[in-house]
């Protein structure tokens, strides 16, 4: 995306950017640049304003031209923060739930009765069939809890002895 900025504005002297994405295993990415701008003047602020937005998953490209006035390091501060400020403000927002992955394993009994139980709420990605039924799934964090009880039930009412249930948190968002 920055460089199809830098593409669609080659006359401009500045393409800053600001990069804010969702927490991962590591922690939250995040990653900016003053594209020759005197250093913390751009990239930084930008990346500030993204952070106190309480949103993830954003990119922010500020194009600047020069037009012969020197703004000094305040006012560059400024028009940079300000230029994010007003964009986040026009922006449409979607939101977008976090999902974890749950890695199952369960008899047939259990697969059939947790399929009733699930009505297409959650998305298996992956399903084997072998001795016992092995599936991925992936789950809204706001699901997990009910996902979970639903599972627990489920094996203690039909006694399975060998299924099995684990979390990963997963970086990757949407569905």
């Amino acid at each position: 995306m920055i460089r199809q900025q830098k593409q669609q504005h080659p006359q401009a002297a500045h393409v800053c950017s600001a990069m804010l994405l969702p927490a991962g295993p590591t922690g939250q990415p995040q990653a900016f640049s003053d594209d020759g701008e005197p250093s913390g003047t751009a990239g930084k602020p930008m990346l500030a304003v993204l952070q106190g937005s309480g949103l993830v998953g954003l990119c922010a490209t500020v194009v600047r031209y020069y037009g012969g006035v020197q703004l000094g390091t305040g006012g560059l501060v400024r028009a940079y923060s300000d230029s994010v400020r007003q964009a986040l403000l026009s922006a449409q927002r979607e939101f977008i739930p976090i999902r974890h992955q749950a890695d199952l394993c369960l008899s047939y009994a259990a697969f059939e009765t947790m399929q009733r139980l699930w009505q297409n709420r959650w998305l298996i990605e992956q399903q084997e069939f072998d001795q016992q039924v092995r599936l991925t799934v992936r789950i809204a964090q706001s699901d997990q809890q009910e996902f979970e009880q639903q599972f627990m039930q489920t094996i203690l009412r039909l006694k399975e002895l060998q299924a099995s249930i684990s979390w990963h948190r997963n970086a990757e968002q949407g569905s």
